[in-house]
């Protein structure tokens, strides 16, 4: 039965190009595939392309010829006539599953659009209006199979982006544990996700201070992930993130600027103002950089304890205090037999600080504290009689230093016992 509204000689018509489509399909997709190959880098068809062309083309044709009269193909049709099958390659999935552009999941249909528009107009014997409802109609019909096969090809996309961050989550996980990994199970995942395992990795965390809203951690991270991808174009990144913190592996053997440094450049700008971010030691392979994340964790924790906001704090620059942070006892003892004095005397701890990063000038620690000199004189003979140190001697001043680094480290400590630093636990929670 033709579709209600149209008149007789429009009903008729459609009956016309349909029963000639249905005789011409063999034809038409013959000529579809020759175009369609022609257009296609000739260096990726496989030998099976030509067949599946013509296979998906004949079926097209078939439903475009059933929807013409409103006639439903075997699987039904849905309301207003349109097939209720689309076609059976699933081609969108598979460009979903290839990683290719959204757009070649559907340009092979617009190419037999053409095809078919064509052949119509060639052939076509009715009145401009019985013509331009054909079109039109072909033009609906095609509408509805490009939706369908977006609609593939998002559904597979999402799909595989889950899988892909539950494999990635897993892997980083994993590695992050601390225990030494299978080298061959962590190769197997990274092949999964088309990653190279033989290649160099560094860590990278990020944490944005103060807690972002979701629209300003989707601006921190684009910003974030842009300088990742313009270091690595290939994407051999593994990422796990939270709001406001991010961990990312990324390969480091790429030409161009180094990591640190694009990641210096971000941060000379505006986002400089809000994020902390750190950087572990590169490890030789995927399966060895599980030290590199923890390294790049442990930095970052530092780095927001000093409060070293718009830098990028690496792993060796700090790398006394990591080590510090991981050995309490040592920290512990460090800060009973050096400093154990001066504890609960916070004035003389700042003094003692500002003092060593003045390079012993007591004229500009005064000026940093805001106090006169004749204070912080008194101070540090305060100082040198509660800790027996000689505060104008580069030894005795390096050693109280380090007993200052291990104060900050139990202080990071229990920060991360009482869940306000500790990152690892925030990410994979």
């Amino acid at each position: 039965m033709a579709p209600s509204g149209t008149s007789h000689a429009t009903a008729d018509h459609m009956t016309a190009v349909s029963r000639e489509l249905s005789s011409a399909s063999t034809a038409l997709a013959n000529e579809f595939v020759r175009q369609y190959v022609s257009t296609t880098d000739s260096g990726s068809v496989d030998r099976q392309a030509p067949v599946e062309a013509f296979e998906m083309a004949v079926h097209v044709i078939d439903l475009c010829a059933n929807g013409l009269v409103d006639r439903p193909p075997s699987g039904g049709s849905s309301p207003g006539g349109m097939p209720a099958t689309g076609p059976p390659s699933g081609r969108g999935a598979r460009m979903a599953l290839q990683g290719k552009p959204v757009a070649e999941a559907v340009e092979w249909l617009r190419l037999l659009e053409r095809v078919v528009t064509d052949h119509v107009l060639a052939h076509a014997t009715g009145g401009m209006d019985e013509i331009r409802a054909v079109l039109g109609k072909l033009a609906e019909l095609f509408d509805v199979l490009c939706t369908r096969e977006l609609e593939s090809f998002t559904a597979t996309y999402n799909e595989l982006a889950g899988w892909q961050a539950r494999v990635s989550t897993d892997l980083l996980s994993c590695l992050i544990a601390g225990p030494v990994v299978d080298a061959s199970t962590v190769n197997d995942q990274a092949r999964m996700l088309n990653i190279n395992p033989h290649q160099r990795f560094r860590a990278v965390a990020a944490y944005h201070d103060p807690a972002p809203t979701s629209q300003q951690w989707v601006r921190a991270r684009r910003r974030i992930m842009e300088v990742l991808w313009r270091h690595d174009p290939r994407r051999e990144i593994l990422l796990r993130e939270r709001r406001g913190l991010l961990l990312a592996l990324v390969p480091i053997e790429r030409a161009g600027p180094g990591l640190v440094d694009l990641l210096t450049t971000m941060l000379d700008g505006e986002p400089g103002r809000a994020l902390f971010v750190s950087a572990g030691e590169p490890g030789q392979s995927l399966s060895a950089a599980g030290h590199s994340c923890r390294q790049a964790l442990s930095a970052l924790e530092i780095s927001i304890y000093r409060d070293q906001r718009g830098q990028v704090t690496q792993c060796t620059d700090v790398i006394l205090e990591v080590l510090l942070a991981h050995n309490r006892w040592v920290s512990k003892r460090l800060i009973e037999t050096r400093i154990g004095q001066l504890v609960e005397k916070p004035h003389l701890l700042d003094t003692l600080r500002v003092y060593i990063a003045c390079d012993m000038a007591l004229q500009r620690t005064a000026e940093e504290l805001v106090v006169h000199p004749n204070t912080v004189a008194y101070r540090l003979r305060q100082i040198a009689t509660l800790t027996g140190r000689d505060m104008r001697r580069i030894t005795d001043i390096g050693d109280l230093n380090v007993a200052l680094m291990a104060f900050d480290a139990i202080q990071m400590r229990r920060d991360r016992e009482e869940a306000r630093t500790d990152l690892r636990a925030r990410l994979f929670a």
